[in-house]
């Protein structure tokens, strides 16, 4: 485990809301799939297309860029909180970063609580007025990592309400410098 972590949301921040291009590319999908195959050794087919084709087609450019500054300059590893993380294994969310070279940074993700889970967790003092199930599900994931030092959470949600200063939220829909600079100001210049 990491002594920093970012806890990134994926729509909103590395996926625009209003990209679509991927609906547009479905048809080529068997000749994405042995591009990715030739270049990362790595079959993409048994993941869901249309996951796949937001990953290569949506997922912009300059916000990619910005996550790679925050990185490299602060030492964190990721861990997903996004909806992204709902059935799909630790290996293929690494897969899908695999593509921008950013494989390696992706350690895991957040439990994803149900309902339930969350309103039990809720009549705890500490999470009480804690509405979004999303913050409880980071807070958990820092209670059992202890190890985990300096952390900051992306996302396009305004969770800085329950998570304080350790919460960005995307400026315009997309992670863009001023965030990155944010999130590189709570976690610090690596050592």
């Amino acid at each position: 485990m990491a002594e920093k972590v970012l806890f990134l949301d994926i729509d909103g921040v590395l996926q625009p809301d209003s990209s679509q291009k991927r609906f547009k590319h479905i048809d080529e999908m068997d000749k994405l799939y042995k591009e990715l195959f030739d270049k990362y050794g790595i079959d993409y087919s048994p993941y869901f297309k249309y996951d796949v084709a937001a990953v290569y087609y949506d997922w912009d450019e300059e916000s990619l860029r910005e996550l790679r500054r925050i990185l490299d300059t602060t030492g964190a590893k990721i861990v997903i909180s996004s909806d992204w993380r709902q059935s799909k294994p630790i290996s293929c969310l690494q897969n899908f970063f695999r593509i921008y070279d950013m494989a390696d940074y992706v350690i895991d993700y957040t439990p994803d609580f149900d309902y339930e889970t969350c309103k039990k967790l809720r009549t705890k003092d500490e999470y009480k007025d804690i509405y979004e199930s999303r913050c409880i599900e980071i807070l958990e994931y820092i209670k059992v990592h202890p190890e985990i030092k300096r952390w900051a959470a992306i996302d396009d949600l305004p969770l800085n309400h329950y998570l304080k200063d350790n919460a960005v939220m995307t400026s315009t829909y997309k992670l863009v410098k001023v965030d990155a600079d944010k999130c590189i100001e709570i976690l610090g210049v690596a050592e």
